[in-house]
């Protein structure tokens, strides 16, 4: 008689949410909504297991063509709607001064996502008393300054961070990361759960230096322009090769956040509902210019 086997939790649920992604990217849940909707109206089945056999490539086809097509042509629609085990998982990414933060908190109220700030989640990592590996060696990181390993530490904690039970059962909206190509590619290519949105904020960078000044109530570092001229030098250091590889990705959504604030959340829901979702690398595509 063999003995049981003593399953790790932590792989368990790194598999778990490794299918949840799979079925997701490939659309399953479609396909057997379509399965069993359609064989409940149909006339004369007698082998329920050979129909299933005989329409489920159509079905699949018919699914992720109409997909596909919506997606390159831009279509929105109300025909459109996204399936009610769908979790969003949204990254918001922009200038400082594109209201990443706030348009982060009307959405996750609105969808009850969970809010991950990369630098709050940071700074608790390495000021909790009880340091786990990954909280020191983002600590080594930072006294050594090393930027490679203090990006990739803040990956580790934002990926065990998106594994667990809450994350994985509500969705997310992250904000402060990526900041470069490389955290970009660890993300959609590295982590076992990735975005399946990705919403770049494109604004003037005269007004966004506008809205941080004007808006900063409180005195404090955020507020003094050399803090903001600091910002914005590292955000268009790393703009270039970060904006060539998100246009090889299809879960990018680019939003002028030029206008008034509601119609900025406005647009990104508009986006986020009435297109239809579509995951992975454009293959074959050409790279499409911002």
């Amino acid at each position: 008689m063999s003995s049981p086997t003593d399953f790790d939790r932590s792989m368990l649920v790194e598999y778990s949410a490794a299918f949840m992604y799979y079925i997701e990217k490939h659309k399953l849940m479609e396909v057997m909504s379509r399965l069993l909707a359609e064989i409940s109206v149909a006339d004369g089945v007698t082998d329920v297991r050979r129909w299933m056999g005989e329409n489920i490539t159509r079905i699949g086809v018919e699914i992720y063509t109409k997909s596909m097509d919506a997606f390159h042509r831009g279509v929105r629609g109300d025909f459109y709607q996204l399936p009610r085990s769908f979790y969003h998982r949204i990254v918001l990414h922009g200038k400082p001064g594109s209201g990443r933060r706030s348009l982060a908190y009307v959405l996750a109220q609105r969808w009850n996502l969970l809010i991950l700030d990369a630098d709050v989640l940071a700074y608790h990592s390495i000021n909790k008393q009880d340091q786990d590996e990954p909280s020191r060696l983002l600590q080594e990181a930072i006294e050594k300054d090393c930027v490679y390993k203090r990006s990739q530490a803040v990956g580790n904690l934002i990926e065990n961070r998106l594994l667990q039970e809450d994350a994985l059962h509500r969705g997310w909206i992250l904000i402060n990361y990526p900041n470069n190509k490389c955290e970009a590619e660890e993300l959609f290519e590295g982590f076992t759960v990735p975005p399946n949105r990705f919403v770049f904020l494109q604004i003037d960078e005269r007004l966004a230096r506008m809205r941080i000044l004007l808006n900063s109530y409180s005195p404090g570092p955020q507020a003094h322009v050399s803090f903001v001229d600091r910002q914005m030098a590292q955000f268009r250091k790393s703009e270039p090769a970060l904006s060539s590889y998100l246009s090889q990705r299809r879960e990018v959504v680019y939003v002028d956040a030029s206008p008034c604030f509601e119609q900025v959340k406005c647009g990104i829901i508009s986006e986020l509902t009435k297109t239809p979702y579509v995951l992975g690398k454009k293959y074959g595509e050409a790279n499409a210019k911002i």
